[in-house]
């Protein structure tokens, strides 16, 4: 459960302590027994990775990551001696835990207080003392509260006594509140003392509360017998620090890679003026002492009477377990090539890839994109299983390679829309995309420029008389959401019509761009869904009874092989058709608006001459793509220009970055409306077979819709104070634009 949430390349605080490559890791060797193996481990795997996906905490993708990784392992080796059917509710609070811990470390999840707000639920549960009724256990939207309430606490609270239960409780809240302080702590650049990170570091890790839930699966309670008590409290502290110093030890090189601060090896690096090696081996005798400081009360354990509850072989089989885990499972094994280093003590840093589920993608990944291009142009990033293609030659190779497949949608959409022509590839992708591609050409286009044209003056109109507006809420979002239900057919007159659509198509987007695979966007997006499909019904309904010229009525009447479409694949196109053509162009809208008021005479320009607008969105899409990334999959090895994808393997064409790369783009960290190579080479619609079926529509909609705001409102600037930032680890743009009309 090692932290993920990246800062940056390096911590300012560590400069003068950068690391040289490559930094040797410790082997820990701890002098404990090995648990014996369960008879049951495939039994209990199988049981969770089916209890984590029926409740949502997983997708298709988290459970192939489970299923081929050691990663649960450790939840296993947890069990002990308890029986099947406890060590079945163990395993599944192993796997809340560990999706919980890195839904908080990956991304903004937690952060602006939403973490806090997940513990008081938690609370509020746990100090009811009594089952949650089955009627009111649907009240929790959040997935991981939902099988809290419904499955892990009332099946845990039953295996013991009220003073164990309010321990086990007490030990989850003070986990859970010490990742808490720590999200506030990097939201506000804390740093911390060592004495103040080592009972913080034992409190975060979770270790005490797992022992709570050991004790409880085997039936035992130490507190049965007070005389122990004392010296077994302090058994489980050093076993927890063992625990959680060794994930310190094994994660630093990810962590140093990612500027994570929250690291024993770190906190030693800064309060004690130690470089990496130094701080390195001084954590590592800390483990040291911590285990003879462990055998030691063992000793003195010895003279009790012998207890099953209070047998210190217990705790030393869990820390040999987390130790072995740790040594072998691969999230802490992070290599550019993708190797299983198993046992590696040498860790390089320069071969140590950003990753994906970094914090800082989000906030700015421009200077990951340029670290990527230069070191490590084809990287391996373990913690979401896909390997990052940063180059421009190399992303267009990727995106035209016909060993490059589709598939990946199969987990990305498929379990929300079924198999469609974002999953398809071949011959069958050629004829949906045939059967599509009429509605978005040719006199088609002309009828949606007047749908366009209608709806920006509306938009346009309605702005008249306000001295400022948020042209995201009022203008950027709405437009394309208004188009593209006019051309299925669909109401989108009154804000309540546009907000709900507006809604389920940022909802839907989200989950395509899942990446992450949070549990929330695993569930809110199938209850989105079908939110949306009970919507739309009633007008496929009436179109297939009285057709009319928009386009359900056309994929209604629309043959494949001479026979229609299924009612799941309209329902699902328009579903497809509704989010793709709505997020990304109103993406694209807002980062024009963004660059049209912020670089100096560009609006001045385009107001002379009109016709500059298709050049300052050609610009706006190359620099500031909305769309930064894409996933494929490698049907076989991809040779690339800069290395080779092993076949099977799932890649992330950056697009973000290929389009900065300055071995195809003079200055291209600058707007530039006159680029001479800019007309047909950036890929924010991507290259291809798959090149995007609604680009015209986009381009045809961005420049009418920018260059008609500008007509009518000649003085727009940036209210006082305002100053737009882009935001987002898929779909990249300001979510704000305040303007002065």
């Amino acid at each position: 459960m090692a932290p993920q949430h990246c800062e940056g390349d390096t911590d300012t605080r560590h400069n003068s302590h950068s690391s040289p490559a490559p930094l040797t890791i410790p082997d820990i060797q701890l002098p404990f027994a090995v648990a014996p193996p369960r008879a049951d481990t495939e039994r209990l795997r199988a049981h969770a990775l089916a209890w984590a996906q029926r409740y949502g905490l997983i997708g298709r993708r988290g459970a192939h990551r489970l299923t081929t990784t050691a990663l649960l392992d450790l939840g296993i080796a947890l069990c002990g001696r308890a029986p099947t059917h406890r060590a079945q509710t163990l395993v599944c609070w192993y796997l809340w835990a560990l999706t919980l811990d890195d839904r908080i470390d990956d991304g903004p999840w937690a952060e602006n207080g939403a973490l806090e707000h997940f513990i008081a639920a938690v609370q509020a549960l746990t100090d009811s003392g009594d089952a949650v009724p089955s009627g009111e256990r649907g009240g929790f939207e959040d997935p991981m509260l939902a099988v809290l309430v419904d499955d892990l606490w009332p099946e845990t609270q039953r295996w013991g006594s009220g003073p164990w239960r309010q321990r086990l409780a007490g030990h989850l809240i003070q986990h859970l509140r010490a990742q808490a302080a720590q999200v506030r702590m990097r939201e506000t650049d804390t740093a911390l003392a060592l004495a103040e990170y080592l009972p913080l570091r034992r409190d975060s890790f979770g270790a005490l509360f797992f022992f709570d839930l050991i004790d409880g699966a085997e039936a035992l309670d130490p507190h049965e017998h007070p005389a122990q008590v004392e010296t077994w409290s302090r058994l489980r502290k050093h076993a927890a620090d063992i625990i959680a110093w060794t994930n310190d030890i094994h994660s630093v090189a990810k962590d140093v890679v990612c500027g994570e601060r929250f690291n024993l090896v770190s906190i030693l690096a800064h309060t004690a003026g130690l470089d990496w090696p130094g701080a390195i081996e001084a954590a590592h005798q800390m483990i040291n002492t911590a285990v003879a400081q462990f055998t030691a009360a063992a000793t003195e354990h010895a003279h009790y009477p012998p207890c099953a509850a209070t047998d210190p072989d217990r705790l030393r089989q869990v820390v040999r377990a987390a130790g072995d885990w740790h040594r072998s499972v691969s999230r802490y094994h992070l290599q550019a090539d993708g190797c299983a280093v198993q046992h590696s003590r040498q860790v390089d840093l320069a071969l140590t890839p950003p990753t994906l589920k970094s914090r800082q993608f989000e906030i700015d990944p421009y200077p990951l994109y340029e670290r990527l291009r230069t070191t490590l142009p084809i990287a391996y990033d373990e913690p979401t299983d896909v390997w990052l293609v940063s180059r421009y030659v190399d992303v267009k190779a990727a995106l035209t390679h016909p060993g490059a497949s589709n598939r990946n949608y199969t987990w990305q959409i498929g379990p929300l829309l079924g198999h469609t022509i974002v999953t398809m590839d071949g011959c069958e992708h050629a004829q949906h995309r045939a059967l599509l591609t009429p509605s978005f050409r040719s006199k088609a286009l002309v009828a949606l420029e007047a749908s366009v044209t209608a709806v920006t003056a509306d938009l346009l109109a309605r702005m008249q008389g306000r001295p400022q507006v948020d042209l995201i809420a009022d203008f950027t979002a709405a437009l394309p959401v208004r188009v593209m239900a006019h051309a299925l057919g669909l109401p989108a007159h009154t804000r309540e019509e546009v907000e709900r659509l507006k809604r389920w198509c940022a909802i839907g987007f989200a989950y395509m761009g899942n990446y992450r695979q949070d549990p929330a966007l695993l569930t809110g997006g199938l209850s989105n869904r079908d939110s949306f499909y009970h919507f739309i019904q009633p007008y496929i309904d009436a179109r297939r009874i009285e057709p009319k010229d928009d386009l359900i009525s056309q994929l209604l009447a629309a043959r494949i092989d001479d026979q229609p479409l299924s009612e799941s694949f309209v329902r699902s196109y328009c579903a497809i058709l509704m989010t793709a053509g709505s997020e990304t162009s109103h993406g694209a809208l807002a980062n024009l608006i963004v660059n049209l008021l912020s670089e100096p005479g560009v609006k001045e320009a385009v107001i002379a001459d009109p016709a500059l607008m298709d050049n300052a969105l050609t610009e706006t899409l190359r620099r500031n793509p909305p769309l930064q990334l894409v996933l494929r999959e490698a049907t076989e090895p991809l040779q690339l220009p800069s290395g080779t994808i092993p076949g099977g393997a799932t890649l992330a064409c950056l697009i973000g970055s290929a389009n900065r790369d300055p071995a195809r783009f003079s200055d291209p960290d600058t707007f530039n409306m006159l680029r001479a190579e800019q007309a047909t080479s950036h890929f924010a619609f991507g290259a291809g077979r798959h090149f995007c079926l609604g680009s015209m529509l986009a381009r045809m909609e961005i420049t009418i819709g920018a260059r008609m705001l500008l007509q009518t409102f000649p003085n727009l600037r940036w209210a006082p104070g305002f100053k737009p930032e882009e935001r987002g680890f898929l779909n990249r743009c300001p979510d704000q634009l305040e303007v002065v009309l």
